[in-house]
């Protein structure tokens, strides 16, 4: 497909991480860009990163929460009159502990920036991809989505719903030049673990970390591709096998297991 100066790339969550890596991949494809995250400092660095690596592309920053309806507004007010080739649904943060130890506050936000904002801007943005016969949508899931998360209940059901929702949109947009792709990386060095608020370190899923770079990577070749679904590693490809295949009590209780931090004798929290 080839790429005009008007085929605007927009990337949620764009101030580190995946997203940072985003930036700079689609700005290097030619896209201008609306990069978009709640810290202005952060966001800044973000642009002149892109600026830097791909001199001459054009980026604009939106300084928003996602979580709020302003902060929505706020975005969607920068990409009217936008010709939106590519949206990158990538914000979202996790959240780790006991369902009822965890504040609801924090669920209730996890909802709104992993799940309403991806409905919210893929709602927004599809009606003109549909009247110019193309665009691509990419949301950011995880591996988490394809079996329940204990000690992760929130964000593993709201994977579940982000996995869920692109794969019945790119059925109801096949063959209408637009496709929609879920990507669906493990465990990533991008921050994600810090800002648990919980430290994570010692547990079998979280001990390792992937590097972000090829998860990236794998997500614009699948988006490229027109691919529904995603999960880039072989070992996490592994996993939603048997997330498919393993009796869901069974299931359940490893991911508890694979999940739970030990605690300072040695037995982890699910005993």
């Amino acid at each position: 497909m080839s790429i005009t100066s008007t085929d605007w790339a927009v990337v949620t969550g764009a101030s580190s991480g995946f997203g940072a890596l985003f930036a700079r991949r689609l700005a290097e494809r030619g896209h201008p860009l609306v990069l978009t995250g709640r810290d202005a400092a952060r966001l800044d660095v973000a642009r002149e990163e892109v600026k830097r690596h791909t001199p001459g592309a054009v980026v604009e920053t939106v300084v928003a929460d996602l979580a709020t309806e302003n902060g929505l507004e706020v975005l969607l007010t920068q990409l009217k009159n936008k010709d939106v080739d590519v949206l990158v649904n990538n914000a979202g943060f996790g959240t780790y502990g006991r369902f009822a130890e965890v504040p609801a506050w924090r669920e209730s936000t996890l909802i709104a920036v992993d799940v309403t904002a991806v409905v919210r801007l893929a709602h927004a943005l599809l009606p003109a991809m549909r009247a110019r016969g193309r665009g691509r949508i990419l949301n950011v899931a995880s591996t988490i989505a394809f079996q329940p998360a204990p000690y992760q209940a929130v964000y593993g059901g709201a994977k579940a719903f982000v996995l869920s929702f692109s794969q019945a949109l790119a059925e109801e947009t096949r063959g209408s030049g637009i496709t929609v792709t879920a990507l669906c990386p493990g465990p990533t060095r991008t921050g994600f673990t810090d800002a648990l608020k919980a430290d994570v370190s010692e547990t079998a899923i979280y001990r390792k970390l992937a590097e972000p770079g090829p998860v990236v990577d794998a997500g614009l070749r699948a988006l490229d591709r027109g691919r529904p679904v995603v999960v880039p590693g072989l070992g996490n490809r592994a996993m939603t096998i048997l997330g498919r295949i393993a009796p869901s009590g069974l299931l359940i209780r490893l991911t508890a297991r694979m999940l739970s931090a030990p605690d300072k004798a040695g037995h982890t929290a699910s005993r």
